[in-house]
């Protein structure tokens, strides 16, 4: 089971999608980027996947997902939720487009977490 940081600023669709991704995943919450960081930092080695929307105040999830990999050398698992088709994503990234239906993230949560991976444990503390 992969552990899933899931990052939006309202709170009917990170309920939602901590209802929808729960039955498969561990799931985590924030409802900013700040306090992604925060999580993320606590809980590096558990968290497989960030989902994030793009366009939060104070942090965006673009600003967020370059801090956590300039923080730990590395590419993270990342999946971007948007309304707006016209923002600058780089190439290779995966977006999934609000609205998005339950299995456009699924399909979308397969193409990027690793196939094979080792089932993590669900944090113990800190979970919303």
């Amino acid at each position: 089971m992969a552990t899933v940081l899931v990052v939006d600023d309202e709170r009917s669709i990170l309920t939602l999608l901590k209802r929808m991704l729960g039955r498969e995943h561990n799931v985590i919450t924030a409802e900013n980027g700040i306090e992604a960081l925060a999580i993320y930092e606590s809980y590096a080695n558990q968290i497989d996947l960030v989902v994030t929307d793009i366009t939060m105040p104070g942090m965006s999830g673009l600003e967020l997902v370059a801090r956590l990999e300039a923080l730990y050398s590395r590419q993270v698992a990342v999946i971007f939720m948007t309304g707006f088709s016209e923002l600058p994503i780089e190439p290779g990234r995966t977006v999934v487009s609000k609205p998005f239906s339950p299995t456009a993230l699924i399909d979308a949560i397969q193409r990027v977490l690793p196939t094979g991976a080792n089932p993590r444990r669900p944090p113990t503390t800190g979970q919303r």
